[in-house]
């Protein structure tokens, strides 16, 4: 009975894993991680993007990142309001709908997470710890991508940022913007 019971619980691990693995999107979770294309051509991807899991190869999954291609960077949308990904020269993307590409490509899995506010917790704190010094903090969704970068400039003196702290907050505002890259699971 316990030998059952070892296998059952066995297969319900490796079906959780496998399970998180095949999820439709899971996040960038690493800043600043590399996407190979078969090519050897690879491109940067950036904190919280979204990708597509199309196949599990064990330490790496075969991922798409779907975006609007301006140069060698990638946009979250047309627009251009947050920058996703930047590749190398060469590397290869797929017209998709209208202006959308998509970039094909095997990144590590250790990189990935399926809990997008796993990725924006230690940004969140910061959000709350600098934005709440003078004045209550607003919901992050109730803005826009646009409107989050108009707010950002109008505050970040009176919180006085250096160059880096107003980058990590302003990817997780516009991230997490009504129209940005974090999908509200309600």
């Amino acid at each position: 009975m316990a030998n059952i019971a070892k296998k059952l619980a066995s297969f319900v691990l490796l079906l959780g894993f496998f399970t998180q693995v095949s999820a439709s999107d899971l996040y960038v979770f690493v800043n600043d991680t590399v996407l190979k294309a078969k090519d050897g051509k690879s491109a940067k991807l950036f904190l919280g993007v979204p990708v597509q899991v199309k196949k599990d190869n064990g330490e790496n999954v075969d991922v798409s990142v779907k975006g609007y291609l301006d140069g060698l960077n990638i946009y979250s949308s047309q627009s251009k309001e947050l920058l996703i990904a930047t590749m190398d020269k060469g590397f290869n993307v797929t017209k998709k709908e209208g202006a959308q590409v998509e970039l094909l490509g095997s990144i590590e899995k250790g990189s990935l997470v399926d809990d997008s506010p796993e990725v924006w917790e230690e940004h969140e704190e910061f959000f709350f710890e600098m934005c709440t010094q003078c004045h209550a903090a607003p919901k992050v969704t109730h803005h826009t991508m646009i409107e989050w970068e108009a707010l950002f400039a109008a505050m970040k003196g009176f919180a006085k940022l250096d160059d880096e702290e107003s980058d990590y907050l302003l990817r997780y505002l516009k991230s997490n913007a009504s129209n940005g890259l974090v999908k509200a699971k309600h």
